[in-house]
Formats: structure tokens, sequence, C-alpha cells
């Protein structure tokens, strides 16, 4: 999928890509300086994290705390991990965001806090330094993963998303995106 000629477009919000078992899903989002963006949340039973394409986002930590993260950037939002989603800038925000499991319950409610076992690690900002990052239920890496078939594949340049499997000679542009199959 081509996501340059998705950000060109007026799409606000396209689910990208799901799947068979429908727990992990790529999301499309662009949010706007006048838009609400997605307000200071946690997941107690899932995960989102996300993946700045062009733009740069207000991520929101613990409803009291904010970083920048600009273009090729990811956050994360753990397992009960306070966070949100804005843009405080004139330019169109675009991201993606992968999301598990299929029922990733949402909590709004700044008098219902978690407990945060994640504080530590917000942003990685060179992906070309990542290595290989794993939160509970997804795998990020900048080199194809082994033991693993089946992978998106993000190519950064480009901007292409692709889903099959790992080649060892892919460029060292892209990002892979791994979703564990149980917790």
């Amino acid at each position: 999928m081509d996501l340059k000629a998705l950000i060109k477009s007026d799409i606000k919000f396209k689910k990208i890509w799901e799947s068979s078992c429908k727990n992990h899903r790529v999301l499309y989002f662009q949010i706007d300086k006048d838009d609400n963006g997605i307000e200071a949340h946690f997941h107690p039973y899932g995960e989102d994290h996300a993946l700045i394409l062009e733009g740069e986002l207000t991520y929101d930590i613990s409803f009291k705390e904010q970083i920048v993260v600009n273009k090729n950037s990811l956050v994360f939002g753990w397992t009960n991990y306070v966070h949100g989603y804005h843009n405080s800038n004139n330019m169109p925000l675009h991201i993606l965001v992968f999301a598990t499991p299929e029922n990733n319950l949402s909590v709004y409610n700044q008098s219902k806090l978690p407990i945060q076992d994640y504080t530590g690690i917000r942003k990685i900002e060179k992906l070309d330094e990542l290595g290989l990052l794993t939160t509970q239920r997804i795998a990020f890496s900048s080199i194809p993963p082994k033991g693993f078939t089946d992978t998106l594949m993000i190519e950064l340049e480009s901007q292409n998303i692709e889903y099959g499997q790992c080649r060892n000679n892919d460029s060292n542009n892209k990002i892979y995106v791994t979703f564990k199959l149980s917790v």
C-alpha cells in the first residue's frame, strides 16, 4: 500500500491492515491542529504504538506531561501507560497506530490511573539504530526479524507498507513490525 497517496488524500482515518485473527491491526490517522486528537487514555488490556509518517506529534504522558515527536519516530502506548495524540502544529499530522488486542479497551478517566510499569521508554527517534524492541504484544525491528516468516514491512523513504515474507536482502531503511500471537 502506498502511504504517500493516503497522506495526500482527504481520508482522516483508515484501517490499513488487520490480522486474520482480528486481534492485531494497523490504523492510519490524520490529525489537524483544530482536531481534538486522541485524548489522554490508557489500555488495561492492550497496547497501541504510533509511527509518525508526516508532521509533528504532541504526545501526552500521564495526563500531565507532553513530548514532541517528529517524522519516522515511534512512540509507545504500553498496557496501562497513559498516552494521547495531538497536533500542535499548523501542518497536518499523519500517523500509523499499531493496536492489539481486538478488545483494546481505552480508559479516559483520570481518577482511574493505572500502575505504570514502563515509564522509561517514551520514544525511539533513530529507527536505523532501533535493532529490536519488543513489547508484550509487538516486536519492532530495523532488521528483518529471525524466526518470523510473515511481518509488516514499512519502507520509510517511499512510505510503502506491505505484509509478507521477510527477505535477507531488504534495504536497511525499513521498519519491521511483528505482532505476537499470544501473550
